[in-house]
C-alpha cells in the first residue's frame, strides 16, 4: 500500500466515499487498514498545526482584510444608492413627451411615487442590514432583490422526541425563507444572536402541535430532512405566528402563479408573425384546474405523516402520482413542481419507516413482529424489499433474544436446555411465519442463512454450559436429544436445521467422548488396585432387586449371580467396569451422528483393551472368574447390541474378541421364561 500524500486530498475531483472504497478494497487484513487510518489522523494533525501556525503568521493580515472588506461594503450601498437614483431619473425621462404633449401622470405624482418607492426600499435595506448587524454568520440577506421582513420573535426550541427544552431562538420570518437564530450568552459587540439555518417557504410544513402536559403553545415546523418544535410565551403569540406562516406561503404562492401567467402569456413568434392567422384567430390553450385536494396534497401529506398515518400516506401519495400522470394533467405547468415536491415526501417517508423498523431506534419487543408489518409492506411497495429484509430479521434476532434471556436457570441443566429449546424454536416459527407473509419467495434464502446463524449463537452459549467435566454424559445426551426433537418439530414448518444443529455439535461431541474415555480408564486403574476381589454386599433384597434393575436396563440378566440373597457373586470393579463400558455405548450410538461413529469405536476399543491389559496380570481365581465375566458376557452383549443398532460389526472391537477367543456368534432363540429375581430358584 503507498504512502497518503496531500496531493490526493488537494485534487478537485476529490471524493471521501470513492477513495474510502478503493483503500478498503486495495488494503489486506483490519491492520493494514488500522494502519492507513493512523496515518490519515495524523496527516489531519499535522494539516490543523499548520493551519493555527499559518493563522498566528498572518493575523494582522487578516484584520486588515476584514477592514478593507467593510470599507468595500460601505462603498457598495454608495454604489447602490446612486444607481436607484440613476434608474430614478430614467424612469422620469421616460415618462416626458418628445412632442411637448402632457402625459396623462403629473411629473409631481411621478416624483411622489418615485420617492415613496425609493423610501421603502431604503427602509427594506436598513432593515436587512440592521438583522445581519445582529445576527453572527449570517447569510447575505440583499441578495435577493424582493425579500422582506414579515415577522420575527424569540422562541423556546423543544425536542421533538423528549418534549424538554433545547434553547432559546430568534427566529425570522421573510417572504421567501425561515431563518433560526440562537442567542449569543457571553456576546461582545452589536452581534446578539448566532445564524443556526435557512429553509425556504416552498419547502416548510408548519403543523399546530396539541398542548400535551408541559408543552403547551407550540407548533412545529417540517423542512426535509429537519423535524423542529417552537413553543411560545402565550396563545396570542402563537396564533400570530401561524398567521404570518400563512401569509408567507399565500405570498410565494401568488409569486409562482404570477410567474407562470407571465411565462405562459409570453407570444409565440411564429403565430404573431404569420399573416395567415388574425389577433382573434390565435388559439389561447385550455389549462384544466387542479382539484382542491390535488393542489394541496402536499400539505396533506405532511399532517398524515405527523399524525403517523403511513398507509394512508402512501395511498394519497399513489393517488396523486397516478392523477399527474393521468392524460388530463400531463401538461398542467404546476405538474412537475407538485410531483417533485411528492418526491420529497416520499424520501421522508422513507426514512421514518426506516427507523420504524431500526431495532437500535427505541424499538420495543412488545408489540411483537406485528408491530413492523406495515413499514415493511410499504417499503417492499418502494422497491426496498433488501432493506426491509435486513431490517426485519435484525428484530426477530432482537426478539429471540429477549425471549431467551427470559428463561431462567432453574433446577437441572436438563430442564433449562428444553425450555430454552422450546422458546428459541417458537420464536423461529413465529418470525418463519411472519417473514413468509411480508416477503417473495426468493427472500426465503436469506431467513435461512439467518436461522442457521441464530442457531449456531444459541448451541455456543449451550455447548458451555453442557458439555464441561462435571456433566454426566447421559445427561448431555438427554440435552442434544431434547434440541433435536425441538428441530424435528420444526421441520413441520418447512426448514430443516438438523444439519447445522448435528454440525455444530460435532465437535464438543467428540472432546466430550474422548474426554470420557480418559475419564473412565484413570478411574479403572484406581479401582482394580482398590478392589479386594470379593463379593459385593447390597445388604437388602430391595438393594439387590433395585441393582437386578439397573442391570437389566442395559442389557445384562444377572440373576444367577445373586448369592445368599443380598449379595452379587461378583467384583465392584466388574460392576463398575461393565456399566461403564455398557452404558458409553449405549448412550454414544444415540448422540453421534455417522462421521463420529470411528470417534465412538475408538473409545469402546480403548476402554475395553485398558481392562483387559490391566486383569492379565492378576493371578488370583476371582479375579479370573470376574475376567472371563467380561470376556464371555460383557463383550458379546456389546457385540450384539452393536450390530442391532448400526446394523454392522464393530470391527475394532470384534478383532478384539477374536484375539482373546471369545465366541461372537449370536445366540439362540429360547422359549424358556428368564426371571429377573432369584425367589423362584
Amino acid at each position: 500500500m503507498s504512502d497518503i500524500n496531500m496531493e490526493k486530498f488537494a485534487k478537485a475531483d476529490f471524493g471521501p466515499d470513492r477513495y474510502v472504497k478503493e483503500l478498503a478494497r486495495s488494503c489486506v487484513g483490519g491492520e493494514e487498514l488500522q494502519q492507513q487510518k493512523e496515518k490519515i489522523q495524523v496527516l489531519a494533525e499535522d494539516t490543523a498545526s499548520a493551519l493555527k501556525k499559518n493563522v498566528y503568521e498572518n493575523y494582522m493580515q487578516f484584520i486588515e482584510t476584514a477592514t478593507e472588506i467593510s470599507h468595500l461594503e460601505a462603498e457598495m450601498y454608495k454604489l447602490s444608492r446612486l444607481l436607484s437614483e440613476q434608474r430614478s431619473v430614467l424612469t422620469t425621462l421616460s415618462h416626458a413627451s418628445v412632442l411637448g404633449h402632457d402625459n396623462t401622470i403629473s411629473r409631481e405624482s411621478l416624483d411622489t411615487q418615485d420617492f415613496e418607492a425609493e423610501k421603502a426600499e431604503e427602509q427594506r435595506k436598513n432593515k436587512l442590514n440592521t438583522i445581519m448587524d445582529k445576527v453572527e454568520s449570517c447569510m447575505n440577506l440583499l441578495d435577493t432583490p424582493d425579500r422582506t421582513l414579515l415577522h420575527e420573535g424569540d422562541l423556546l426550541e423543544i425536542d421533538a422526541e423528549e418534549n424538554t427544552a433545547l434553547q432559546r431562538m430568534h427566529v425570522y420570518l421573510f417572504n421567501d425563507c425561515l431563518m433560526l437564530s440562537s442567542w449569543i450568552t457571553n456576546r461582545r459587540g452589536p452581534m446578539r444572536y448566532k445564524f443556526q439555518a435557512s429553509y425556504p417557504i416552498s419547502t416548510l410544513a408548519v403543523v399546530n402541535v396539541r398542548d400535551l402536559g408541559t408543552v403547551k403553545q407550540a407548533f412545529k415546523v417540517l423542512a426535509f430532512p429537519d423535524t423542529r418544535v417552537f413553543q411560545c410565551n402565550s396563545f396570542a403569540i402563537k396564533k400570530d405566528w401561524l398567521d404570518k406562516f400563512d401569509v408567507a406561503k399565500k405570498m410565494y404562492i401568488e409569486n409562482e402563479n404570477s410567474k407562470l401567467k407571465k411565462k405562459d402569456e409570453k407570444p409565440k413568434p411564429e403565430l404573431v408573425e404569420s399573416p395567415s392567422l388574425s389577433v382573434e384567430e390565435l388559439p389561447s390553450p385550455q389549462i384544466p384546474t387542479l382539484p382542491e385536494w390535488l393542489a394541496d396534497v402536499t400539505e396533506e401529506l405532511d399532517v398524515l405523516i405527523v399524525e403517523r398515518h403511513f398507509q394512508k400516506t402512501y395511498e394519497l401519495m399513489v393517488s396523486a402520482q397516478k392523477s399527474l400522470n393521468s392524460d388530463e394533467f400531463k401538461t398542467h405547468p404546476e405538474r412537475d413542481a407538485i410531483l417533485k415536491k411528492i418526491e420529497q415526501k416520499q424520501k421522508i417517508l422513507i426514512d421514518i419507516l426506516l427507523k420504524e423498523l431500526d431495532v437500535t431506534h427505541n424499538w420495543s419487543p412488545r408489540g411483537g413482529l406485528q408491530s413492523s408489518r406495515y413499514p415493511v409492506l410499504i417499503l417492499n411497495k418502494f422497491n426496498m424489499t433488501s432493506q426491509a429484509c435486513e431490517l426485519f430479521l435484525a428484530i426477530c434476532s432482537h426478539t429471540v433474544k429477549v425471549h431467551i434471556k427470559g428463561v431462567q436457570l432453574e433446577g437441572t441443566i436438563n430442564t433449562y436446555v428444553k425450555q430454552v429449546g422450546e422458546v428459541f424454536f417458537c420464536s423461529l416459527s413465529d418470525a418463519l411465519t411472519e417473514f413468509t407473509t411480508l416477503f417473495p419467495k426468493n427472500k426465503i434464502s436469506a431467513f435461512v442463512v439467518w436461522a442457521s446463524l441464530q442457531l449456531r449463537m444459541l448451541l455456543s452459549q449451550i455447548i458451555k454450559q453442557v458439555f464441561t467435566p462435571q456433566c454426566p454424559l447421559d445427561s448431555v445426551l438427554e440435552c442434544v436429544q431434547s434440541l433435536r426433537d425441538q428441530c424435528l418439530l420444526f421441520c413441520e414448518f418447512g426448514l430443516d436445521l438438523r444439519f447445522h444443529l448435528n454440525s455444530s455439535l460435532r465437535s464438543p461431541t467428540n472432546k466430550a467422548l474422548k474426554e470420557y474415555k480418559e475419564k473412565i480408564i484413570d478411574s479403572m486403574k484406581s479401582k482394580l488396585a482398590e478392589d479386594k476381589w470379593t463379593p459385593v454386599n447390597m445388604h437388602t433384597k430391595a438393594g439387590v432387586q433395585k441393582f437386578l434393575t439397573q442391570m437389566e436396563n442395559l442389557g445384562l440378566i444377572l440373576a444367577k449371580y445373586v448369592i445368599n440373597e443380598t449379595w452379587v457373586d461378583l467384583s465392584s470393579s466388574t460392576i463398575w467396569f461393565a456399566q461403564s463400558v455398557i452404558t458409553i455405548q449405549k448412550v454414544g450410538l444415540t448422540l453421534v451422528t455417522k462421521d463420529l461413529m470411528e470417534t465412538l469405536d475408538d473409545c469402546i476399543y480403548a476402554i475395553f483393551n485398558a481392562r483387559l491389559v490391566l486383569g492379565v496380570g492378576n493371578d488370583s481365581i476371582y479375579a479370573q472368574k470376574n475376567f472371563r465375566f467380561i470376556l464371555d458376557t460383557v463383550m458379546p452383549l456389546m457385540l450384539r447390541c452393536y450390530k442391532e443398532e448400526v446394523g454392522y460389526e464393530n470391527d475394532k472391537l470384534l478383532a478384539l474378541a477374536k484375539k482373546h477367543g471369545v465366541s461372537v456368534a449370536l445366540p439362540k432363540k429360547s422359549n424358556i421364561t428368564k426371571y429377573t429375581s432369584n425367589e423362584y430358584l
